[in-house]
């Protein structure tokens, strides 16, 4: 081309020398941009990759961690035949079994009710303060009413504030003349008696609305008078609420909740198929996912974490218990294509027969043991551990997203590099085609000057 353009000196170039230049720089660095462009683009899909082995590995975890204490078998469902008259719940401490109860009499706290008043605004000592006298057990305890206050609802505040075991309540009783009243209400049990005083004429608390009394219970057989209308402890791990008497014998029963250990465990099983499947699509060259797909085609690490992932399910518990030694004894299957497979039937008949050996095979009986601890911490939170260790911040997987965030940069570098060469390059392609340009119109001015000079002298001629 070259050639072409100085072919003569009378013809010129005839050419946008500037568009040529340009166009001599792009082909030249067109090749090497795309490259490096590939290059970046490969670094990010990785990262994409890897971010995305470590958000299902941490949903694995997750499903592991709900299983790797000994209170995260602690699922216990009460039965519970009256319910409208017993509140159960058991702690997930409970031991199991069926319990008879009935509830003859409720436990109850003295009340006393105030004279009435116009309203609860009423001032009833001219704004002035004074004293009540309040006794409880025998400990009498001196309550003032302060200056302002001295209506139904600032003696109620007072007393409430006091904290001795007596709460007031202001009431509207609706009655035409007088229909605040203020009512206290002590605490339940017979032994918490209590009387109040005042200073002031206009203020007495004379009507007894109730008495105080313990309930009367039969647990199993055997007869009890709570003071409280809540037990914990009679039966080990429940907790009782008499909500009123019962109709003839009521009974509860406590069983573990077997469905929601099968529940976790299941979890488990969801969370390890995602993670072999998602291994499959960051491995697949043929993948079409966009972003991570086909992002760590032939990447050791794929291997790595499917390793790791079957040692999670096959490797012996640092805490065998009976005959169960891994978590395949719980009924869970790996097949050739890696994915796992729950038998809920053989599951649910390890849970029935040998619960406790379960709860020691994956949490060795532990609780909130940290991913760092040296403690032997069953098949469950030994797995929590490895997951740990690989997705901590200097773990393989950030390690390896970390590198290619390094090299993206260096390839940026290289852009920048290559775009200040092609700079350079395109500046002397300007001075080079310039400098030509200058002699072609040079030449043009020589031919132009002899072909004058040639007509006038064929004129003269």
């Amino acid at each position: 081309m070259a050639s072409d353009v100085i072919s003569a000196l009378g013809a010129g170039s005839g050419l946008d020398v500037k568009s040529l230049a340009t166009s001599l720089v792009d082909a030249e660095k067109a090749p090497r941009k795309a490259a490096i462009d590939e290059k970046i683009k490969k670094s990010e899909n990785g990262i994409s990759g890897y971010a995305a082995v470590k958000f299902v590995l941490d949903a694995l975890k997750t499903a592991l961690t709900n299983l790797k204490d000994q209170s995260a078998y602690n699922t216990q469902s009460p039965r519970n035949s009256q319910p409208n008259a017993i509140a159960v719940t058991a702690s997930g401490q409970a031991s199991t079994g069926s319990h008879s109860i009935v509830v003859n009499r409720l436990a109850q706290a003295q009340k006393l009710a105030s004279n009435g008043f116009p309203s609860n605004s009423e001032k009833l000592n001219d704004g002035n303060s004074f004293n009540l006298n309040l006794t409880v057990n025998g400990v009498s305890t001196t309550i003032e009413i302060p200056e302002g206050s001295d209506d139904p609802k600032g003696i109620a505040a007072a007393i409430n504030a006091a904290k001795k075991g007596v709460t007031a309540q202001v009431i509207n009783t609706g009655s035409a003349t007088n229909p605040v009243k203020i009512i206290l209400t002590g605490t339940t049990g017979a032994d918490n008696s209590f009387s109040i005083s005042s200073d002031n004429s206009k203020v007495n608390f004379n009507t007894a609305i109730q008495t105080p009394q313990n309930g009367e219970v039969i647990i199993d057989g055997l007869t009890v008078e709570p003071a409280s209308n809540k037990l914990t402890g009679l039966v080990p791990g429940v907790t009782l609420e008499f909500l009123s008497t019962t109709n003839g014998t009521a009974t509860f029963e406590v069983t573990r909740d077997k469905a929601a250990i099968q529940a976790k465990i299941e979890a488990v099983v969801t969370a390890y198929n995602d993670a072999n499947s998602l291994l499959g699509v960051v491995s697949d060259p043929k993948s079409t996912v966009e972003g991570y797909g086909g992002s760590l085609i032939s990447n050791p690490i794929v291997g790595t974490v499917k390793g790791m992932m079957r040692e999670l399910i096959f490797t012996n518990s640092n805490s065998p218990s009976g005959n169960l030694n891994n978590m395949r004894d719980l009924g869970i299957t790996i097949d050739r294509y890696g994915k796992m497979s729950l038998d809920k039937s053989k599951l649910d008949t390890v849970l029935t027969d040998q619960f406790e050996d379960v709860v020691t095979l994956m949490s060795n009986n532990q609780e909130n043991l940290s991913a760092f601890s040296p403690t032997e911490a069953g098949a469950a939170g030994e797995a929590v551990k490895k997951l740990s260790k690989m997705l901590a911040y200097n773990g393989i997987l950030t390690t390896q997203s970390t590198n290619l965030t390094k090299q993206i940069s260096n390839y940026k570098e290289e852009l920048a590099k290559l775009e200040t060469r092609m700079a350079l390059l395109l500046s002397r392609y300007n001075k080079q085609f310039g400098a030509m340009e200058n002699i072609v119109g040079q030449s043009k001015n020589v031919r132009s000057s002899l072909t004058n000079m040639m007509a006038a002298y064929n004129k003269n001629s």
